[in-house]
């Protein structure tokens, strides 16, 4: 199985949620993290929490690379760089299921339209994959701007998940401290991990169904 994490725009929270799916996934069987930002953020965070990682950025690389890890682990994990690049469209026609996080914000909820057009160009050739869901990330609870991106994309046609990640210091501090918010005592970390569980089970029901 093979699960990416990709959108155009940068600060959306794709490096938090695929080290979390990665630690999660890495208690149920074997898992890789497969870091295709130049920025390597998310490699240099699994060091701490000593899950394997690799690093690539060459396109034509990743649509090799990729495939042989699939062989190798029980899951592969891709977290994608900022842009409509070629590496974004060699993982895409690669993965099994891409998500895709957004922020609720005007500018990140209509920017998701790039990344959709090439998704939509991914399925077409594929036949239908990657399966692919939006997520709402960093969100603050009650407000009109979450209101408002939800209906938005809503409408997108790619399915919405309906697990909202919710923003929490304790996600903030992870990356820093080397952690998860597993290894976080906190309430707040308490409640974001009850959270990151609910929204991966739901992303595991697509590849399922």
């Amino acid at each position: 199985m093979l699960i990416a994490l990709v959108n155009q725009k940068g600060g959306v929270g794709k490096t938090t949620i695929a080290v979390h799916l990665a630690y999660w996934l890495s208690l149920r069987g074997s898992v890789i993290l497969v870091d295709a930002d130049v920025q390597q953020s998310s490699s240099n965070w699994l060091t701490d929490l000593k899950i394997p990682s690799s690093i690539s950025d060459d396109p034509e690389d990743l649509l090799d690379l990729l495939p042989e890890l699939s062989k190798k682990y029980n899951t592969v994990i891709v977290d994608g760089p900022a842009g409509l690049s070629e590496i974004t469209k060699s993982i895409l026609y690669a993965c099994d299921l891409a998500l895709i996080p957004c922020k609720p914000s005007g500018l990140d909820t209509h920017s998701s339209s790039k990344i959709l057009r090439m998704l939509s160009q991914a399925q077409r050739i594929r036949n239908g994959y990657p399966k692919a869901a939006l997520l709402l990330n960093q969100a603050v609870k009650g407000t009109i701007l979450l209101k408002e991106s939800v209906e938005l994309l809503s409408k997108t046609g790619i399915p919405l998940l309906s697990t909202v990640i919710y923003n929490r210091q304790s996600i903030s501090d992870a990356p820093g401290q080397g952690i998860t918010v597993w290894q976080d005592s906190s309430a707040a970390a308490k409640s974001a991990s009850q959270d990151f569980e609910s929204l991966f089970e739901e992303s595991l029901a697509l590849i399922d169904g």
